[in-house]
């Protein structure tokens, strides 16, 4: 299989996600994922080192997916495109959990409080970050969402489970007792993006790997954080990209399809971020807009603000494709539009074909419902959420548009 080093990286992002159409316990999911990945990654070259761990709020539960997944791959000499070699480690983390009140609550749209990066770092990235009140945040501080933060913590300090390589340490371990030669790479897609991009900066900030030595890899991420925590990401790792390279071939870069929604979360500024906004949402797929999905981004965006600070995407990197031949009249066509965008343009752009699970002969996994797998995406699955709950979700519209905040934010915005 000839790939070059950013389809890799790519294929290495996406295997983490395998199970995550599946419906399991916790044992039995990271079983199946511990298959496909050490069937998966000698096929490029790559072997799998530590892990995989798939994490669950509630373990034996069999009737969700996993609530996280990541692992560590490992090549001998991996040649970059300037043509260093060197040994490298990549550290692939799942995107969005499954359709549960955990995940919903305390990963995907925990953005409404934030932690002050520098203070956690300080304090040990081993150790559970502080909510800082929105009353408290300070200006030119980098803030990162609750939601990101707790889950880079917990990724770190997860154990490998009895079974997985290397059980018995956690991330944080396994990486301290690396090479001081060994090169590193973060990646993930979706939720992934933002954790993964979230998880290098932090272990280069605390001073465990260097960051001369270390490479991001993000897509279709939200913005995790401020625009000073942007600032301090892109400070520590600059963009990498050569001029004749192809749209998804940049280090420390998001990839990004413009007509996807998840990456115009949480931003809420559109002079501030004309790119990437949640303001942009309700006319991606054409005019005229549904209302629904106009008040359903107002929500969003209102929810951002009450943590006291703006959030501001990572550095992109953009691909674009046609548009659709006509808007969407109802939410679930606009949701049929939206999948699509957040999965299968990037694997078209990047050239990939998804690594599947062959489940033949186990009977401990079931596949999701088509409506479960939505709940798989930020944004989306708030979205999907609306659809399932309508008279909810416009008591919350009417809320949101009632209130003083609401209004402050449509104000401060152009909004079609």
């Amino acid at each position: 299989m000839s790939l070059d080093v950013f389809q890799q990286v790519f294929l290495l992002s996406l295997a983490s996600n395998v199970v995550n159409v599946y419906e399991g316990t916790q044992t039995s999911l990271q079983r199946a994922l511990q298959k496909v990945l050490n069937d998966t990654l000698p096929l490029i070259g790559w072997e799998l080192v530590w892990g995989p761990v798939v994490w669950k709020n509630k373990p034996d539960e069999d009737t969700t997916g996993p609530d996280n997944a990541w692992y560590v791959a490992r090549h001998p000499n991996l040649k970059l495109e300037d043509g260093s070699v060197r040994s490298t480690y990549v550290i692939a983390i799942a995107g969005t959990p499954p359709k549960s009140q955990y995940a919903w609550t305390q990963e995907n749209f925990a953005v409404n409080s934030v932690s002050d990066f520098n203070v956690w770092v300080a304090g040990g990235i081993q150790n559970p970050p502080v909510v800082v009140p929105a009353a408290a945040i300070q200006p030119g501080t980098p803030y990162i969402a609750t939601g990101i933060v707790n889950t880079v913590q917990l990724l770190l300090t997860t154990k490998a489970p009895e079974g997985a390589v290397s059980e018995g340490n956690t991330l944080l371990d396994f990486i301290t007792n690396r090479s001081g030669n060994d090169r590193f790479i973060t990646t993930g897609h979706s939720l992934g993006g933002a954790l993964s991009s979230s998880l290098a900066l932090s272990l280069v900030s605390a001073g465990v790997i260097p960051a001369d030595s270390t490479l991001t890899y993000p897509s279709a991420a939200p913005s995790p954080g401020n625009k000073f925590f942007t600032d301090l990401f892109v400070q520590t790792f600059p963009a990498r990209k050569l001029e004749s390279a192809g749209t998804y071939q940049g280090w420390n870069l998001n990839l990004v399809n413009t007509l996807d929604i998840v990456p115009q979360a949480w931003s809420v500024r559109f002079l501030i971020s004309p790119k990437q906004n949640l303001y942009n949402i309700p006319p991606i797929y054409g005019l005229p807009v549904l209302p629904f999905v106009k008040g359903i981004a107002h929500v969003f965006a209102v929810h951002t603000l009450r943590s006291g600070t703006l959030y501001f995407p990572l550095p992109s990197q953009y691909f674009t494709r046609a548009p659709p031949s006509a808007p969407p009249t109802t939410l679930l066509e606009f949701l049929g539009l939206a999948v699509p965008e957040h999965q299968q343009a990037y694997f078209d752009e990047v050239g990939i074909t998804v690594p599947t699970l062959d489940k033949s002969g186990d009977d401990s996994l079931r596949l999701k419902t088509e409506e479960g797998i939505l709940f798989d995406y930020p944004i989306i699955s708030g979205f999907e959420w609306a659809r399932e709950h309508p008279k909810e979700a416009e008591k919350e519209i009417e809320n949101v548009e009632d209130s003083d905040e609401g209004k402050a934010s449509l104000n401060d915005n152009a909004v079609n």
